[in-house]
This record gives C-alpha cells, structure tokens and sequence, in this order.
C-alpha cells in the first residue's frame, strides 16, 4: 500500500476558490507552485507542456506530488481522451499522494464513466481507498457546453465539479474576450447551472489572463462570484491572494448577519422549527445553507490572513 505523507483532503471544509497552475516540465515551477498559498494547485500535463516533452513531464509530476503541504490540494491535468495519452498520464500520477485529476475537454458522460472505471482499478491495485482521487472536469468546447447537463447528471461520486475552460471556449466559438465577457455569459451561466443541479459542487471558472490588470481582475472576479462561481484556475501567482479574497469577502455587517442567520436557525431546528424571521427577514434551510457556506468561505479568508480588510 502506498503512504501518503499528507493527510486526506478534508472536501467538505477544503475551500477551491483558487486552482494555481504549473507546467508539468518545469522543474522550478514544479518547486514553487506550493508556496503561494492557493487552495489547489494543479500540476499540468496537458496544453503547457509541448508534445516532446510530455514522457518525461509524467515523471516529473509524479516525483513533485509528495513534497507539498498538507493544507493545499493537488491536482495533475492530465491529457484529454482524444489525445491517446490520458491513460498513460492516469496510471503514472496516481498515488497516495495526488488528491485529483482535472480532464480536460470533456464532451460526453461516458469520458467521466470510463476514467472512473481506471481510477478505481488503480486505487484497488494501488492500496487507495476507492474514490480517493477525486475528478474536476474541464468543459471548454461548444460540443461540451451543449452536453454539459449530461455530463454533469452523469458524474460518478467521484467528480467534484464542472470548471470552465473560458479561454479554450472563447476560440471554439470564434469571440475575443472583452473586459465585461459577455461574449461568454451563456456558457458561464449554463455551466453554474449544470453543476449545481447535479448537487455537483459550485463550478469553477477559468483564468483571468490581463495578468498584469489587477483593477480588471478584481472587478471580472467579482462578476465571476456573482454568477455563482466560487473558485478559478490561476495561472500567475500574484493573482492568488486577489482571487482568493474575493471569492470570500464579506463586508463586517454581512458577516455579522449571516452569523445571526446560522445561529439563530441552528437554534429554531434545534426546538423543531425549520422556517423562521431573522430581523424581519424569511429564513429557511436554502437560505440557512447559503449563509453557513459564506461564512465557511469568509473564515477560510481570515484564517489565511486574518483580517478581512
């Protein structure tokens, strides 16, 4: 049985508001991706790393997975179906130490059903518990945004979320992205929608790439969390504490509000009522659930850097 030198990823607590990306054939980015202090990293096998070079990334990838730390989760991109690779990049990374795979491309349910059916072959063969790596699905195409309710009706226990690979769909539809991306609303918006009427987790969104905007990422951010998102990859390192906050910040009023929210509902079950007033405001469990999942998002921020302002 492999050891992990990590703890299991608690997923109920374990906050993904920023995925931090590296190329899989970089040694020193592979040394550094852990140190920026992002939710997730994702260790990449596919589009950053040139077709030479991918063999011998595989083996870099797997060698850098037991050296980070235990409070980040690490995932490894792996090629997409279509490219003939996927299962030798699944059978090399997949370890004690690797908390997921994130699949790019995904077109159809049945890409998800059969890399379940690898994964939990190799846990068994491996000494893993089955369901230990857990999936991320990338759709990015407009064949996969047309399926994506499928897909995610679909997942096995296994998979996490739908993420949307903006950057990859922009240039299937033929669009430029604008500062506003509306361009992208509809596939931003069906992909929040799918996942979530899978009882998926919240999808996450794609990169923000005017790395050097962080006016511009802080407002596209925003209008990211608003949509419903409640994470993105990242692929420029100054961007994770930006990210990280927005997708958690709450103003010291509506932190204090949902704190009331919980609490009291948490009191009204707790006596058998499940539908009460808050100062004159309605609650029930969605909107219960809604405010424990805020302020889950909020503490993860100040437990980072311990004040919110």
């Amino acid at each position: 049985m492999t050891e992990r030198k990590r703890p299991p990823v608690a997923w109920e607590d374990q906050p993904l508001r920023s995925l931090l990306f590296a190329p899989g054939n970089h040694p020193r980015k592979l040394e550094k991706v852990g140190t920026f202090g992002s939710d997730a990293i994702v260790l990449d096998l596919e589009d950053a790393v040139a077709d030479a070079e991918k063999a011998g990334a595989r083996d870099a990838v797997r060698a850098a997975l037991p050296t980070y730390k235990p409070s980040t989760a690490v995932f490894t991109r792996v090629n997409g179906p279509e490219t003939g690779r996927l299962e030798d990049d699944v059978r090399t990374v997949v370890c004690a130490d690797l908390d997921g795979l994130m699949v790019p491309k995904v077109e159809r349910p049945g890409t998800l059903r059969e890399l379940d059916e690898l994964l939990v072959g190799l846990e068994r063969e491996r000494g893993l518990p089955e369901g230990h790596v857990r999936v991320l699905a990338l759709v990015e195409t407009a064949r996969g945004l047309v399926r994506c309710e499928e897909i995610a009706f679909a997942a096995p226990p296994r998979v996490l979320t739908l993420v949307f690979g903006l950057g990859d769909f922009s240039v299937d539809i033929g669009v430029d992205l604008t500062p506003d991306a509306t361009e992208i609303l509809y596939g931003r918006s069906r992909i929040v929608v799918a996942a979530r009427a899978a009882r998926l987790r919240p999808a996450l969104d794609g990169p923000y790439l005017d790395l050097q905007n962080v006016e511009g990422l802080l407002a596209e951010t925003r209008r990211s969390r608003q949509l419903g998102f409640q994470g993105r990859v990242v692929v420029y390192p100054p961007q994770v504490e930006h990210v990280q906050r927005v997708y958690s910040e709450l103003s010291p009023e509506e932190a204090e509000q949902a704190r009331r929210v919980v609490e009291a509902f948490e009191q009204a079950e707790a006596a058998g009522s499940a539908s009460i007033q808050v100062e004159g405001r309605f609650v029930d469990y969605p909107i219960y659930a809604r405010a424990k999942e805020k302020l889950r998002l909020y503490r993860a921020l100040l437990d980072q850097v311990g004040s919110p302002t």
